[in-house]
């Protein structure tokens, strides 16, 4: 039961790729199942922190959870939620996205949530 509570947006994920191959389910459940992956991927992930340390060019390998949040670490939560506003901190933010085989599973389960809610809209306005 722990690797469900840990890995439950991979579930999300299996339904809502499901979803899609089947014609029934209406855009409000692709939707749902869009945004509970994308939440899943920026906010419960397990992942490494990733945020900057003294040391010049290392990462904090922390456990955290998603990919915006940082460790136990208080300025490590900021530090890593404020990467994102800096455009000159975006290549530290991107390169932690990748730097572990569970911090990719998050984020390519993250860009396929999107681009499924994007994919939704545009179908759900061309059908209306």
């Amino acid at each position: 039961m722990k690797i469900l509570r840990r890995y439950w947006g991979l579930v999300v994920l299996a339904l809502l790729l499901t979803a899609w191959w089947t014609t029934q389910v209406g855009p409000g459940v692709l939707y749902l199942l869009s945004g509970a992956v994308v939440l899943w991927a920026l906010f419960q992930a397990p992942a490494w922190c990733g945020a900057a340390t003294r040391s010049r060019g290392a990462f904090c390998r922390n456990n955290s959870r998603g990919l915006l949040l940082g460790c136990h670490l208080r300025e490590h939560r900021w530090q890593k939620l404020k990467m994102l506003f800096y455009s000159s901190r975006w290549a530290a933010f991107s390169r932690g996205t990748w730097a572990t085989p569970s911090a990719k599973l998050a984020t390519v389960s993250g860009l396929i949530g999107s681009m499924s809610a994007i994919a939704t809209g545009i179908k759900d306005f061309a059908l209306s």
